[in-house]
């Protein structure tokens, strides 16, 4: 009898091998996972993505404005990253989100409006302190700080202005916005191209504050750069109201202090470009000595004594015997009785005619 031949050839796969390869050739989605995959459809009631899986991914986005933003920046056939809501909805398929690729995508131009220093449109939302929140067209909501909003404006909420970028990082998710920048450089670095510390320089009053004044430099063609006075650095002496010896147009010379690069302008001071008096007071006025001058201001700690050269000096009230009553543009006698460097002051006493009942 002849022996029989077993068969080596093997069913193609049994039900099971078929299950397990078909399934092994899809990705096992978990919620929270990053996926990658391609846009298939994109319309504004639809986006589905291809990631590999059984079925189509449907890509939720509720928010309008995250919505229009997806069908400006994405188009069919995009590779993208997508992240997992729901493994598998009720009807079978996985929800992706694109809100991470959606930023990605707007930080990159970000990225590219601040390298380029290209100016776009933004809306006053709402004042905060220190500044305001504006939004872009693409509803990226920023900062855009008090002292990054062009001088004499009010009432800036509504209304679309032109900005530039300062700031955009995409970790903090920080966006600076800056109106200056549109007709001033702003860039730290490049205005120190311009200027530095030492230089004395022509500027332009822009606004004055009660506590200083903003002015414009020009240090060439096309190229503007904002300056900031301080009240304390406009004159050696105590300067109380700006407003009544300078205004807008204004024309000065100042020093460059220093580069503030927070407020991304240059501090300047005045007084560092000017004689002061004051440096030769302890020269000219001696303890004991006898002065002429006239009284410039009456106030209830004391009497303020214009005397030479601009110097001031000062009698306490305390010196001043019960009696006797000041006018201002009063001629007066009086006596050095110190110097008084930090507040800038000769120290006087009053010189008596005659002794008056009391005093002593």
């Amino acid at each position: 009898m002849p022996s029989s031949k077993i068969s080596s050839n093997k069913p193609a796969s049994s039900m099971a091998e078929l299950m397990a390869k078909s399934s092994s050739s899809f990705q096992v989605l978990q919620k929270g996972q990053a996926v990658t995959g391609r846009i298939k459809k994109l319309t504004n009631t639809e986006i589905l993505m291809d990631i590999g899986a059984k079925g189509d991914a449907l890509v939720i986005e509720y928010d309008r404005q995250n919505l229009e933003n997806l069908m400006s920046f994405l188009k069919v056939g995009d590779e993208v990253t997508a992240t997992v809501i729901s493994p598998e909805s009720e009807e079978g398929f996985p929800v992706l989100s694109l809100r991470r690729a959606l930023d990605e995508r707007i930080f990159k131009r970000f990225e590219e409006l601040v390298r380029n220093e290209e100016a776009f449109e933004v809306e006053i939302l709402e004042a905060t302190r220190g500044g305001y929140y504006a939004a872009t067209s693409e509803g990226i909501k920023g900062f855009l700080p008090s002292s990054q909003v062009e001088a004499n404006q009010e009432d800036l909420v509504g209304k679309k202005i032109q900005v530039k970028l300062l700031e955009a990082d995409r970790v903090k998710k920080r966006v600076v916005f800056s109106q200056k920048a549109i007709n001033f450089t702003t860039n730290p670095d490049a205005i120190k191209k311009y200027l530095k510390s030492g230089d004395v320089v022509e500027a332009e009053v822009a606004t004055v504050t009660p506590y200083g004044m903003y002015v414009v430099i020009v240090p060439q063609k096309d190229i503007k750069i904002e300056g900031f006075i301080h009240i304390s650095e406009v004159s050696h002496d105590r300067v109380e109201d700006l407003m009544s010896k300078f205004k807008t147009g204004d024309t000065l010379s100042a020093q460059v202090t220093d580069v503030d690069g927070m407020n991304r302008r240059v501090n300047l001071s005045i007084k560092k470009t000017l004689k002061d008096a004051f440096t030769q007071v302890a020269e000219k006025f001696k303890k004991e000595d006898k002065v002429k001058g006239k009284v410039k201001e009456i106030k209830s700690r004391g009497v303020t004594v214009e005397l030479s050269d601009g110097i001031n000096g000062f009698i306490t009230s305390d010196k001043i015997p019960a009696g006797i009553i000041y006018e201002a543009g009063q001629e007066v006698t009086a006596e050095v009785v110190d110097i008084d460097s930090r507040r800038r002051l000769v120290m006087l006493s009053p010189v008596l005619k005659a002794v008056p009942v009391g005093y002593r």
